[in-house]
């Protein structure tokens, strides 16, 4: 391992950093389409054939994954076409308007930033192991690397969602509860948030509680990563102690909130079941030959 995970003692200590560097990655590149969504419709027009990905291809993986109306995913599709990332297309490869009969196809914007990511990820994958550093821009066949990449992340996804139902059922919610809450807690606002909350302590390691931290300290270091006002952030935060995830404190006579035992233990097993899919990834690139890119 490289010094950014060398200190670390424990698989799920790891797999968090590797997350949260990559989040760090995927922003730098893509700056205002963080959300999970806009994840997916990035990779899908990269991959995208000659004709590109129809809107009602993507809007069934979307809708299968998180619950995602057809009017959010158009929504999704022309921030990346605002941004210079797409180009949409009518059947006839003609330009268009975003609609549900429309195809998406990657611009040159996007090629290049999106390939720029995943050397960055694979260089990355490569600090985990000591293989090699993240400043290393080594790596071999991005065609052969973006599905096992896009693969580590829908299979680490599933583990998040397993996490998160084990604690909202923990809590007793009804079942239109439990699904309103499942449909929130898949996205990329409420991960962050909860990560940002099992690392301040480490997971709670040798049954040590986790820390609590103060809702505007909370504010403060997830302004920039999320986008969002310090309204909706106390929103997650309130929907957060409802569901189960949240205990609520007093610092100061401020207010805090930390994992309850029960988040803090499936978040910390989630990340630790992610090694090996983390492993296998490298393993994977590993055995593709390796071409130094510019």
């Amino acid at each position: 391992m490289n010094a950014d995970y060398a200190e670390l003692t424990s698989d799920d200590q790891v797999a968090a950093r590797f997350l949260r560097n990559y989040h760090r990655i995927w922003q730098r590149h893509f700056p205002d389409l963080i959300k999970r969504a806009h994840w997916h419709t990035i990779f899908a027009a990269r991959c995208s054939p000659a004709e590109g990905v129809s809107c009602r291809s993507l809007h069934r993986v979307l809708y299968g994954a998180y619950g995602t109306d057809i009017r959010t995913c158009l929504e999704r599709v022309r921030e990346c076409e605002k941004d210079g990332f797409l180009r949409v297309t009518d059947a006839a490869a003609r330009p268009c308007a975003a609609t549900a009969s429309c195809f998406i196809l990657p611009t040159a914007k996007l090629r290049e930033h999106f390939d720029r990511h995943c050397r960055e990820t694979i260089a990355e994958v490569h600090a985990v192991f000591g293989a090699a550093s993240a400043d290393d821009k080594e790596c071999g066949d991005l065609d052969a690397a973006i599905p096992a990449i896009f693969a580590f992340f829908g299979a680490y996804d599933r583990k998040w969602r397993d996490a998160s139902e084990a604690v909202v059922r923990n809590k007793g919610l009804t079942i239109a509860h439990l699904e309103d809450a499942m449909n929130h807690l898949v996205t990329y606002q409420y991960w962050a948030i909860v990560l940002l909350l099992w690392s301040s302590g480490a997971g709670g390691k040798d049954g040590a509680p986790l820390p609590p931290l103060v809702v505007d300290e909370i504010i403060s270091k997830m302004w920039d990563t999320l986008k969002l006002g310090h309204l909706a952030i106390k929103e997650r935060i309130e929907n957060m102690i409802r569901w189960g995830f949240l205990a609520e404190q007093t610092i100061r006579k401020r207010k805090a909130v930390s994992l309850t035992p029960v988040a803090a233990e499936a978040t910390g097993n989630s990340l630790a079941q992610t090694m090996p899919l983390l492993r296998e990834l490298h393993a994977k690139l590993e055995q593709q030959p390796a071409t130094v890119l510019s």
